[in-house]
């Protein structure tokens, strides 16, 4: 009987095990910068929002779910637990702020093992946000983004006129970007500049408007899909600076 007993307990516990494995996915993919070279030792941050109300001098946004580095090849890999993630952060700390400015990916459904492939170079692409305007046929995203720039940010005055901290673009003009959805190039029909408020201060932000763009599921490649979701896939190359960045965002399709 005691056998039976201690067989059965193990076959729960394997049972519980395989269970636990299933819940997990990888997130894995190849930190590059916009000459495709691979960047060793970048830290990835997978992050989650602090949720609450606002906290005055509060030093974090994010809690930091996971985090590893690049290999020798730029390549990543992380088991993560299923589930809709904030954002994901990539950078070599030893650039930021000095060469380089950070990649960004937000609202992450990673159920499935998920590829990423970061790019960075000087000009953020932050805080990216997509929604389907409420008008038929239901053709277009409208995307904001806020573009900052590592050199107007180096020169910038330590006392910003009227709160005003100005290191986007003055502007950007559809041949300065390259929006994808789901890795097939979309048209951009209209382009906006933002005062966006940010903890006291106002910033520029950009609000723009793509075209769907039509396509047979055969024309995408595998890894860009994602099951319910749309992936869009900024890059800037601003005139202004000569400077590129690049960002991603998740929007969950509605009613297709």
């Amino acid at each position: 009987m005691k056998k039976n007993h201690a067989l059965t307990l193990l076959l729960i516990f394997i049972t519980l095990g395989n269970i636990v494995a299933q819940e997990t996915v990888t997130l894995y993919g190849k930190v590059t910068d916009f000459n495709n070279q691979a960047v060793d030792s970048a830290s990835v941050w997978l992050k989650n929002k602090i949720n609450g109300i606002a906290v005055e001098n509060k030093t974090s946004l994010f809690d930091n779910a996971y985090e590893t580095l690049t290999d020798s090849n730029g390549n990543f890999s992380i088991e993560v637990e299923k589930g809709t993630y904030y954002c994901l952060y990539a950078i070599k700390e030893s650039d930021y702020g000095k060469t380089k400015l950070e990649y960004w990916a937000w609202n992450l459904p990673i159920y499935h093992n998920l590829e990423i492939n970061p790019q960075y170079d000087r000009m953020e692409i932050y805080g990216i946000n997509a929604s389907e305007p409420q008008t038929g046929p239901f053709e277009t995203y409208q995307v904001y983004f806020r573009p900052m720039s590592l050199t107007k940010a180096l020169n910038l005055p330590k006392e910003t006129k009227n709160n005003i901290i100005d290191i986007a673009p003055k502007t950007i003009t559809k041949k300065e970007l390259s929006v994808q959805l789901n890795g097939i190039d979309a048209e951009v029909v209209s382009i906006n500049k933002v005062d966006e408020y940010a903890r006291g201060t106002t910033m520029y932000g950009y609000l723009i408007q793509i075209l769907k763009p039509r396509y047979n599921k055969d024309q995408i490649n595998a890894n860009e899909m994602v099951e319910g979701h749309d992936k869009i896939s900024i890059t800037l190359h601003s005139k202004e600076t000569n400077e590129m960045g690049k960002g991603e965002y998740f929007v969950k399709r509605i009613g297709n």
